[in-house]
């Protein structure tokens, strides 16, 4: 699929670094080094790489490489929607517990 990223919607653009405190309350763990698979075109890399847009009522995490959306995510008061079907994979670092 042929997809460019318009020019104004691309000022919007952040890196996922940009979300590495949304992403440490919905997964526990500091996230922007975890390893993420796109689902659309393969291309792998840290969660840090992938484009975030967080001028919306929630937050769409794009490929770098295809602009396929690999997360989605809306926070409410009480709750967090997460759609991750974008991503092959996810890897979740485990934490220390001592």
């Amino acid at each position: 699929m042929d997809f460019e990223i318009e020019n104004d919607t691309q000022s919007l653009m952040l890196d996922g670094n940009a979300i590495a405190g949304i992403l440490i309350d919905v997964f526990g763990a500091e996230m922007t080094l975890a390893p993420v698979a796109c689902a659309s075109c393969g291309s792998t890399g840290a969660m840090g790489r992938l484009w975030a847009f967080v001028e919306s009522p929630g937050y769409v995490i794009r490929c770098p490489d295809c602009q396929g959306i690999i997360l989605r995510m809306t926070v409410t008061p009480s709750e967090i929607y997460l759609d991750a079907r974008g991503a092959s994979y996810l890897c979740i670092p485990k934490q220390n517990r001592t």
